[in-house]
C-alpha cells in the first residue's frame, strides 16, 4: 500500500487540499489513497515533490518511519547485550543505553514521574505502559535523524528487523547521525571524553539500583561494572594528559 494517506495526515493536510493541488477531484485521490487507482508518473513526482520525500516511499517501498520506530522502540526495551559497535571492541551496552540518549529531559521526568505514580518499576516491554511508549515514540520520531531520512527507509526490507547484523548497523548510523548534527555545535567533551554520554551511562547504571531487589552477588557485581566504567574512563583520560605533555 502506497503511503499516501499517512503522508498526507502527518502534514495535516485534508484530501481537498492535496486533490487543489494536483488539480484533481477529492474522489481520484480516495482512489489513489486507498490503492484502487494508480496514479500517473508525474502525479507520483508532484505527490513527492510536494512531501519531500523519494517517490519510493511514498509507492510503499522499504519501511515506514513509523514501522522503523516501532523497531527501535522494541530494541530500546530489549535486555539483551549486543557488542556495540562505537566504543572499544571490549565494551558491551545495552542497546536502550544508547537510544535513551534520545529522550528530551521534559520526556524523561515524565517517565519518571509517571513510573512513581504506578508500580515504580521501569518498563520492561513494550505495551507495559503505552503512555510511556507514546512519550518515546514522539521523541524517537523528532530527534533520531534515521527516522526521517526516507530515501534510507525505503532501502529497508521488513525481514532485515530480525538480522542481528542489521541490528548493529542501525545502532551504528543512529549513532553517527547524532554526532554528525552535533558536529558544529560545541558538544562538552573533556580530554576526549563525551561528558553527556559518560553522565547518562553512569545516570542509567545508578538508577538501576534503586527500582530492583538484588542478591549481595548482584549488587557487588552491579557496583564493580560502575567501577570499571569509571577506570576505563580515568585510564582514558590521563592518557589523553600523557599525550598533551
Amino acid at each position: 500500500m502506497n503511503r499516501i494517506k499517512d503522508l498526507r495526515i502527518e502534514k495535516h493536510k485534508t484530501q481537498k487540499d492535496i486533490a487543489n493541488f494536483l488539480n484533481i477531484t477529492e474522489q481520484a485521490l480516495s482512489y489513489y489513497e486507498r490503492g484502487l487507482r494508480e496514479p500517473k508518473l508525474k502525479t507520483w513526482q508532484a505527490l513527492a515533490n510536494y512531501f519531500n520525500v523519494p517517490v519510493s516511499y511514498l509507492q510503499g517501498i522499504g519501511v515506514s518511519k513509523y514501522e522503523m520506530c516501532e523497531y527501535l522502540l522494541d530494541e530500546f526495551y530489549s535486555e539483551e547485550k549486543i557488542k556495540n559497535p562505537i566504543d572499544s571492541e571490549d565494551t558491551e551496552k545495552i542497546f536502550h543505553d544508547e537510544l535513551d540518549r534520545y529522550l528530551d529531559n521534559k520526556t524523561e521526568d515524565e517517565i519518571f514521574d509517571y513510573i512513581e505514580k504506578n508500580d515504580g518499576y521501569y518498563p520492561s516491554k513494550i505495551g507495559q505502559y503505552p503512555y510511556i511508549d507514546n512519550l518515546i515514540k514522539k521523541d524517537f520520531l523528532k530527534n533520531i535523524a534515521l527516522l526521517n531520512n526516507y530515501e534510507y527507509l525505503s532501502t529497508i526490507d521488513k525481514s532485515d528487523f530480525y538480522d542481528d547484523v542489521f541490528r548493529l548497523k542501525i545502532l551504528n548510523k543512529i549513532e553517527n547521525d547524532r554526532y554528525k548534527s552535533q558536529k558544529d555545535s560545541k558538544s562538552k567533551i573533556l580530554f576526549g571524553i563525551d561528558m553527556e554520554k559518560l553522565v547518562h551511562t553512569l545516570f542509567s547504571k545508578v538508577f538501576e539500583l534503586d527500582f530492583k531487589e538484588y542478591s549481595k552477588q548482584e549488587l557487588i557485581k552491579k557496583i564493580d561494572n560502575i567501577i570499571e566504567l569509571l577506570n576505563k574512563v580515568k585510564e582514558k583520560v590521563s592518557q589523553y594528559q600523557d599525550n598533551e605533555k
